[in-house]
């Protein structure tokens, strides 16, 4: 408030000041009160402002004023006159005479200090009513941080009343969004109150901790640690060193042949000609082979062997058609090339190791190789080398057909005779198959079971086995699977030729009984596709082998849940025969191959 000292002092200066200000209305000045002069509102000064207190008209100003007045707004005026809180250029501090319960003051409205309604209310700030019963209005509805989650009025269907419903803004930052274990799913945001779960992709770091990426392929699974399949080969190959190779002829039974680029095969009455030689009657193949690079193998209790093969590489000739067999013979040491002739050829020791049949086309086999294997053969061979035998010696001799192979004289030998060994340095166990069968639409209530073979033929005939993998040792890492079917007929409709290889959804089949009308369901998951050679040249004996990602998850599905596996042969367009596990040649019946750490 002025003091009376200060009341006078203004009013003083006001009197002086009237000279210096400015009367800017045009109204007759006898309806105004002066500068200076007394009064009670500020319609009634020249200046338009009655000066609270002190009751007297302002000077106007336009930039300064006489004595220690201040030119504010146009009025001079004292230093200390918005102490009082009101006047001309002085800002309020509350909002007078007061707002309603349910309004707020705004002190930084623009005109001065107004009463403003609060949200969910509507009025001029002195006077508020309720809009509407909005339970979000008022503390979020209760939800918590208005930053963190969202408050929604639903209207509910028993009451009619709006309630608060609560919805987390971002659902990820709590427990993973309900993903599962982060270690193996990411919760992505996409909107208020939404999420999308991801698979963490475990193998992007580190090859998903299953080492050397030359050697392992990591195999993501979903909600679990990858699985580690193994990529590199588990084989060592062993070759025997061919020491003689030649052949008698009972044509010439005192003709020595050794040194020839050719070797030869051929029953009693077979007449043929290559390389300028007359093939005519009994011809057989005589080949000896040192051990010694084999000695590895000698009580190895590391190196398992899977295979024992002799390849004959079988020149392009001109023979009749026909089906014919090649028979492989374990035969004494006593002879060497130089003096081999068929009137002193050594005994046999050991009858058909191997029996191979084999199909000429009229044009013959071809630049062909002829691979030749069998349990017997495999067997003679490792007790060889067991027994620590320098050198192997074999005779081959033909039925129905006459055969031309390469020697070792031909080309510095780079298509000789090869015994070969196979051993495998992984922990792995084959499995042969438990139950196969095979099933026809066109016969939809007969149990074919294996018969003659397993068909698959278009959508017609399809055929399933079944593997026990309960031997696989406790605790045992998989890490490999592998399946083997060898075709032993195939053909041709006009389509390409293509298999396909799935599962069954069931363990519980009985290959004695089983029909197409009866057949199990399959998952209908496509673990590999495989094609068959159809021509009329094709092998008699086509090896198969599936080594597949989807194998191998699905082995290892099976063996986790401590079941056998039963996998279903299906054809497109074309149709072929597979050897079944009762087959004669043991070595071309289905076999499941599993590799564990």
């Amino acid at each position: 408030m002025f003091t009376p000292l200060r009341r006078l002092g203004l009013a003083a200066l006001c009197l002086l000041a009237l000279s210096a200000c400015n009367l800017d209305d045009t109204a007759p000045r006898s309806q105004f009160v002066a500068d200076g002069e007394a009064c009670t509102s500020d319609d009634a000064c020249v200046s338009g402002l009655c000066l609270n207190g002190l009751k007297v008209c302002a000077a106007t100003c336009e930039d300064s004023c006489e004595g220690d007045l201040v030119c504010t707004e146009g009025h001079c005026l004292p230093q200390d006159y918005c102490d009082e809180g009101f006047g001309p250029g002085c800002a309020l501090t509350s909002c007078e005479p007061g707002c309603h319960a349910d309004a707020t003051c705004d002190l930084q409205a623009e005109g001065g200090p107004t009463c403003v309604c609060n949200q969910g209310f509507d009025g001029d700030g002195s006077s508020c009513t309720l809009i509407d019963e909005n339970p979000c209005l008022i503390d979020n509805g209760g939800c918590g941080d208005p930053e963190l989650v969202q408050c929604d009025a639903l209207v509910d269907a028993d009451s009619g009343e709006r309630e608060a419903q609560c919805t987390l803004i971002n659902p990820c930052i709590t427990a993973n969004g309900g993903c599962g274990d982060p270690a193996f799913f990411t919760c992505l945001h996409t909107g208020v109150g939404d999420r999308e779960c991801a698979d963490v992709d475990v193998c992007a770091d580190a090859n998903g901790g299953c080492g050397d990426p030359e050697r392992y392929a990591c195999v993501p699974r979903s909600g679990a640690p990858p699985l580690c399949r193994f990529v590199a080969s588990c084989d060592v190959a062993y070759e025997a060193s061919l020491v003689y190779d030649s052949f008698v002829s009972s044509n010439d039974v005192d003709g020595i042949f050794v040194g020839r680029p050719f070797l030869v095969t051929a029953p009693h009455g077979f007449d043929a000609e290559n390389e300028g030689y007359q093939a005519a009657n009994l011809h057989q193949t005589y080949l000896m082979f040192e051990l010694q690079p084999l000695s590895e193998l000698r009580g190895s209790s590391e190196l398992d062997v899977t295979a024992i093969h002799l390849d004959m590489q079988v020149m392009p000739s001109s023979m009749s058609e026909g089906a014919g067999v090649v028979t492989v013979h374990q035969v004494a040491n006593e002879w060497y090339g130089a003096n081999l002739r068929y009137s002193n050829r050594p005994p046999v020791l050991f009858h058909e190791l191997s029996r191979m049949p084999v199909f000429l086309d009229g044009a013959g086999l071809g630049d062909h190789t002829l691979r030749l294997q069998g349990e017997l053969l495999s067997q003679r061979v490792l007790e060889s080398v067991n027994v620590g035998a320098r050198y192997l010696s074999l005779m081959l001799e033909s039925e129905e057909v006459g055969i031309f192979y390469y020697s070792n004289r031909y080309n510095e030998g780079a298509k000789a005779p090869k015994l070969s060994v196979i051993a495998n340095a992984c922990d792995q166990q084959g499995f042969g198959a438990q139950a196969n069968a095979m099933v026809s639409r066109s016969e939809p209530d007969t149990a074919l079971g294996e018969g003659d073979g397993l068909v698959a033929d278009r959508d017609r005939s399809e055929f399933y086995v079944r593997f026990d993998m309960s031997q696989i040792p406790v605790g045992s890492e998989i890490v490999g699977a592998q399946l083997e079917l060898v075709a032993i007929d195939a053909t041709s409709f006009g389509g390409d030729a293509t298999f396909t290889l799935d599962y069954l959804t069931t363990e519980v089949w009985d290959e004695a009984s089983v029909t197409y009308s009866s057949r199990p369901a399959a998952a209908g998951a496509e673990l590999a596709t495989f094609t068959v050679d159809t021509s009329e040249t094709r092998d008699l004996a086509q090896r198969i082998i599936l080594d597949t990602t989807e194998l191998f998850e699905t082995v290892v599905e099976h063996i986790e849940a401590e079941q056998s596996i039963s996998l279903r042969i299906t054809a497109s367009g074309d149709a072929a025969t597979f050897a079944g596990r009762n087959h004669s040649q043991t070595a071309w019946r289905p076999r499941l191959t599993v590799i564990y750490e």
